[in-house]
C-alpha cells in the first residue's frame, strides 16, 4: 500500500513539474484577477494588484473591475514588465441557488499575459456551500481555450475553503498550471493575502472593493 502511495505521488510531481513548464493558462489568476470566478457585486468597483518579486515574465499587475450588471462584470489591466493592457469579460446566464443543487454557468474572456499573449474564453460552472457560520466551501470547474487555437480544450477548476468568513485557502488550476494561495478579508472593502504563481512564484495580492451607489458591497473573499 506505502508502495502504492509512493508511485502515485512521483507521479504527480512529475506531472506537476512538466505543466510548470509550460507556463500559465488560459484562466491564469495572475492575468483576470480572479480564482473561482464570482462575479463582483453589481455596482461595486474593485482595485486588484499583485505583486511578483521573483516572476520572470511579470513582476507586477494592476487591475481594475466593475460589476456592471448583477449577471455581467468588465475588468481592464496592466501588467508591470511586458507593459501590455489585459481585459476580461464574465457572464453569469444561470445564477446558483444556494438552498439547493443549481450551480452558476459562467461564460468568460480574459487575456493571457503571464507565460504567453492570447486572448482566452472559457466556460465554469461554479457552486458554492455555507456549511456553518464557521466554514463554507466553493467548488468550480470548466473547460477553455485559446482564440489562437480554438480546437484545443484546457480543463480549468478552483476549491475553495473559507473559514469564519475572513481566511480563504484555494488550489486554482488554469489549464496548465496550479496556484495556491491564502487570503484574508479584513473587512467588507479590503482583502488581502499571499499566492504561489504556478506553484513556485510567490506573490502579494491587495483587492479594493467600493460601492458607487452607497451600499456596501458583498465581501469578497478573495481574487
Amino acid at each position: 500500500m506505502k508502495k502504492n502511495l509512493l508511485i502515485i505521488l512521483i507521479l504527480l510531481i512529475n506531472f506537476n513539474s512538466l505543466l510548470l513548464a509550460q507556463g500559465c493558462g488560459p484562466n491564469c489568476p495572475a492575468c483576470s484577477g480572479t480564482t473561482n470566478g464570482n462575479l463582483s457585486p453589481k455596482g461595486s468597483v474593485s482595485l486588484q494588484g499583485l505583486y511578483l518579486p521573483t516572476g520572470e515574465e511579470e513582476f507586477g499587475v494592476m487591475s481594475l473591475k466593475y460589476g456592471v450588471f448583477d449577471w455581467m462584470d468588465l475588468g481592464i489591466g496592466y501588467t508591470f514588465k511586458a507593459q501590455k493592457i489585459i481585459w476580461n469579460a464574465r457572464l453569469q446566464p444561470i445564477k446558483q441557488d444556494e438552498d439547493n443543487w443549481k450551480p452558476s454557468i459562467i461564460l468568460g474572456t480574459g487575456s493571457i499575459r503571464t507565460g504567453s499573449s492570447d486572448q482566452s474564453i472559457y466556460v465554469n460552472v461554479l457552486k458554492s456551500k455555507e456549511f456553518s457560520e464557521n466554514f463554507a466551501m466553493s467548488v468550480s470547474g470548466g473547460v477553455a481555450s485559446l482564440v489562437s487555437d480554438i480546437d484545443k480544450i484546457y480543463g480549468i477548476g478552483n476549491v475553495s475553503m473559507i473559514f469564519v468568513e475572513k481566511i480563504t485557502a484555494f488550489v486554482n488550476f488554469d489549464g496548465i498550471s496550479f496556484h495556491e494561495g491564502l487570503m484574508w478579508t479584513v473587512n467588507d472593502w479590503f482583502t488581502t493575502g499571499v499566492m504561489l504563481i504556478e506553484s513556485k512564484d510567490p506573490a502579494i495580492t491587495v483587492n479594493i472593493t467600493i460601492s458607487l451607489f452607497n451600499k456596501k458591497p458583498t465581501a469578497i473573499s478573495h481574487l
